[in-house]
């Protein structure tokens, strides 16, 4: 076991990393709360430790000296930029932030309505639910465009320490518990985005309605595209592969955790009903232009979770490629979005976001509702 620590500009980021032997393989776990992310491409060579992260690009390079591993998370940022993040890693620990706990920490258990600022005056809503147990803290945070992952930390006073970094992005949340109930504080990224939070307890918080975040222009209720997928051949859609369907198409990117977690639904949908006309495609919105590297981004990403639909590389994420690459579209604001088509051909559902399995309940009513409706759409006729 070892405590990971990277360090982003709020400060030290802590997480859990368990190096292991598993059928003479070495392999890594990044732990966040009750989540284990599991890395099987790691190399040790006499002092020096790579692991290359699933399903995405980013990398870790540290080197083991002074009893203790140092070096460096390389991240990959939108126009293909690398930013690098100070890593540290010292073994047999297995606190987060604080090797002695506090006895008598305040309660920042239940549901918080807040409203993160950033520096460029943008506000947005957000709902964080958070478990306590003594000073250990746990929980997500909630955006109409998705969720923050599983989040872990602890109270110490009346100041709340939270993190995470499970491969994808890494984030640090410091917030102060005031004296007339407000929480408030600084959330920052391994990126290099800062915005502050505040907010109160509100059990009937609720989100805005994401329906308007990706809108369709007026007249037109079907998507048309043709982009190239990993190997380089073009597929289109519609065509006569996808004649009679219902076809779900998901935009992402390999880059974004949340389409990491609607991986697995559409997997394990697609496969308990393409007997019956369903089918996936996944337009992946890299961060590179270039073709082999987003493609090879994208193949990590399709390899971690086994996927057997088409993955197409369709653009990037800057300079409103989405709205260019597909004109049908008005606005669009929220990776991953998903379209659920008819048989016909038709867009029944624009569903932006995916709130993940950190979510508890609400990703199991998130994917009961979206399953329900594909159940109906594969029961209706051509």
């Amino acid at each position: 076991m070892y405590r990971g620590v990277l360090s982003v500009g709020g400060g030290d980021l802590p997480f859990g990393l368990e190096l292991a032997r598993e059928d003479d393989e070495l392999v890594a776990y990044l732990i966040n709360g009750p989540e284990r992310v599991r890395a099987s491409n790691v190399q040790l060579d006499d002092d020096r430790l790579a692991i290359q992260m699933p399903g995405y690009q980013h990398r870790l390079e540290a080197r083991f000296a002074d009893a203790r591993f140092e070096g460096s998370l390389l991240l990959l940022r939108p126009r293909g930029v690398i930013k690098s993040l100070r890593f540290v890693g010292m073994p047999g620990q297995d606190w987060r932030f604080f090797p002695k706990p506090d006895a008598a920490p305040m309660d920042f258990s239940g549901r918080w309505a807040l409203t993160f600022r950033g520096e460029d005056g943008g506000e947005r809503a957000a709902i964080a639910e958070l478990t306590q147990r003594g000073h250990e803290v746990e929980g997500t945070v909630l955006r109409a465009s998705g969720d923050d992952r599983y989040i872990a930390g602890e109270a110490r006073g009346d100041t709340l320490f939270l993190s995470r970094f499970d491969g994808g992005s890494a984030f640090l949340y410091l917030g102060r518990l005031r004296a007339d109930g407000v929480l408030a504080g600084d959330f920052h990224t391994g990126g290099g985005a800062h915005e502050t939070f505040s907010g109160r307890r509100d059990p009937r918080a609720k989100l805005e309605d994401p329906s308007r975040m990706t809108v369709l222009k007026p007249g037109f209720d079907r998507l048309k595209f043709a982009f190239p997928d990993l190997d380089g051949k073009s597929l289109a859609f519609p065509s006569e592969r996808f004649d009679g369907k219902v076809v779900l198409i998901t935009i992402g990117g390999s880059w974004c955790p949340n389409c990491h977690d609607e991986a697995v639904f559409l997997r394990e949908l697609l496969a308990s009903r393409r007997t019956r006309g369903l089918e996936v495609i996944q337009l992946m919105f890299e961060y590179t232009a270039d073709f082999a590297s987003a493609s090879a981004a994208a193949r990590n990403f399709a390899e971690k979770y086994s996927i057997d639909y088409p993955v197409l590389i369709a653009g990037t994420t800057t300079d409103d490629d989405v709205l260019k690459k597909l004109p049908q579209l008005q606005k669009f604001s929220a990776y991953p979005t998903l379209f659920v088509v008819d048989r016909k051909g038709a867009i029944r559902l624009m569903h932006p976001g995916f709130s993940g399995p950190a979510t508890g309940r609400h990703h199991e009513e998130q994917n009961r509702e979206l399953a329900a409706l594909v159940d109906r759409l594969l029961d209706e006729s051509a």
